[in-house]
């Protein structure tokens, strides 16, 4: 038997006892259902609102004891629910349009009758466990779980859509079944209020899926887009039904677009309904053949009318909706090409020269790799680990290379990258002047450096993973035995005399390699300045 306590007092809690794990199989599994209605340590909501586990199980305490037929937001079972019902509201929009256009002449036909009410059914249970399932109040920061405050708070928001989206209208028409087939089948098409609890579980589930925004907003945008499409093409066959007769179908009206193509007495509804999608891409697309080319009633030229407008707006919030995706996925391009006209334009307003200007271009181009960001004021908000992290992985190849690196304590190791800062020459770019004092030293991240004597002789060439200036860091007030350009564009990390000094006091036996390294490249750079 598992107990939990309570971290303020640090007390035994008896009643909050909740996880039986001894017991006969039918407490086990009465224990796991308990388990699927409580929040839920898997729950991203849960963690995002609760914050931390010990909260988590504060409030699966708080369940247990106050609300225990109440379900849980954060709950397993919620999310399974919310993502059942997106499936099961996701299919009535599509079926119920179709169905109720193309099958009223199929009165001997139960299948869609049996196919809509299950689905209708699962909408009403819906509404009972949306009774019975808490929410998050953000006004004072808790899960509402009172039985009360729930009822009224669902009857104050959702519960008015969604028992028009979820009414078994057929049991309107039991009496008159065979009578009024078009009223019947244009009332199903309440349904539609479904829309709203449809867009509120699946913006629940894609935050708990950690589904990124502007992916999320483009892939709804097309749903709702094909759900449009779908709509307005079964509306295309309705409307002309309905015009002639709400009780019985009818033949529509000579004029009608329907009979002009011979649609009517077709038996198979996907060919009639492939004419409908086609007509409605048509007028979202706005190029109007169909509309010339076909004989129309006056209801069927408002209801094109009434699409166009729809399809208009629909047409810009679509433009709006992909601007903002790639926008979104190439804010960080559009930032770099800003600061680039930003660099330009004070360029062109201080009339440096051309060669200036490409080299200053060319450093932007390698520092940023065509992405801009402010990488001080990311790393200023995360924690000093992940920074630490940061540097680490930043710095992973230099740790692979560089053997001054080698066998080096992890916390040492990690004192020096913090404190290495990296610097970008361009080609040509003197890094080291000989006969200067030098205060650091170098290690070099990517690129290729050579090394002249006093003399202006190459010495050697010095690529990735190797360092130099070490000498500095040994000899104070020493000066540069040795000159260093940039024979490529580089990536060097420099590290400071005086910080080095305050990392390395208290490890002697590393000060003593690189002294020795150190001494050895002195006097073998003397010896070439000699010759």
């Amino acid at each position: 038997m598992l107990k939990r306590y309570n971290s303020n007092s640090n007390k035994k809690r008896c009643d909050d006892v909740y996880f039986f794990r001894e017991g006969n199989r039918f407490d086990q599994i009465l224990i796991f259902f308990r388990e699927f209605f409580m929040a839920s340590h898997k729950s991203r909501a849960a963690q995002r609102y609760l914050r931390s586990h010990a909260s988590i199980d504060d409030e699966r305490h708080r369940h247990i004891r106050q609300c225990i037929y109440i379900i849980h937001p954060f709950s397993l079972f919620r999310f399974w629910w919310d993502t059942l019902m997106i499936t099961i509201i996701a299919a009535g929009f599509l079926t119920f349009p179709f169905q109720s256009g193309f099958d009223m002449n199929r009165t001997n036909s139960l299948s869609w009758t049996y196919v809509k009410n299950i689905l209708l059914f699962f909408c009403c249970l819906d509404i009972f466990i949306n009774f019975s399932t808490g929410y998050f109040d953000n006004s004072q920061n808790m899960v509402e779980l009172q039985r009360k405050v729930i009822c009224k708070h669902y009857l104050k928001t959702g519960f008015t859509v969604d028992l028009l989206g979820s009414f078994p209208t057929d049991l309107l028409f039991i009496k008159s079944w065979n009578y009024h087939i078009v009223l019947r089948e244009i009332t199903s098409l309440l349904y539609v209020f479904r829309i709203f609890s449809f867009l509120t579980y699946t913006d629940k589930i894609a935050r708990d899926c950690g589904i990124r925004r502007s992916l999320y907003d483009f892939f709804s945008t097309i749903f709702w887009l094909i759900i449009v499409l779908h709509w307005q093409a079964c509306f295309y066959w309705i409307i002309p039904v309905v015009v002639v007769s709400i009780s019985l179908p009818q033949m529509p009206l000579n004029e009608s677009w329907i009979i002009s193509l011979n649609l009517w007495n077709i038996e198979s509804d996907i060919n009639k309904y492939s004419h409908c999608f086609v007509r409605s891409i048509d007028t979202f697309m706005r190029s109007g053949y169909l509309v010339q080319t076909e004989s129309q009633t006056k209801a069927d030229q408002r209801l094109v009318i009434f699409f166009l407008i729809i399809d208009t707006l629909i047409f810009c919030f679509l433009i709006a909706q992909v601007m903002q995706f790639f926008k979104g996925i190439n804010s960080s391009k559009l930032k770099y090409q800003a600061t680039l006209a930003h660099l330009s334009q004070y360029m062109r307003q201080k009339q440096l020269p051309r060669k200036t200007q490409n080299r200053i271009m060319n450093f932007y181009e390698f520092k940023f790799q065509r992405h801009y960001f402010r990488e001080f004021e990311i790393l200023s908000i995360l924690s000093m680990h992940m920074r630490q992290e940061i540097k680490m992985h930043s710095c992973r190849k230099l740790v692979e290379n560089v053997t001054f690196f080698n066998n080096l304590p992890l916390s040492l190791l990690l004192r020096i990258m913090a404190l290495l800062k990296s610097e970008i020459f361009l080609t040509h770019d003197v890094i080291v002047k000989a006969n200067q004092i030098g205060d650091c030293m170098y290690f070099i991240a990517s690129g290729t450096v050579a090394v002249y004597t006093f003399t202006g002789k190459e010495v050697c060439h010095l690529e990735d993973g190797a360092h130099f200036g070490e000498i500095a860091l040994i000899m104070p007030n020493a000066k540069r035995v040795a000159s260093v350009v940039a024979v490529e564009t580089c990536k060097l990390y420099r590290l400071q005399r005086a910080d080095f000094a305050r990392t390395i006091h208290p490890y002697p036996m590393l000060w003593e390699r690189i002294k020795k390294i150190a001494i050895d490249r002195h006097e073998k750079t003397t010896i070439l300045n000699s010759q």
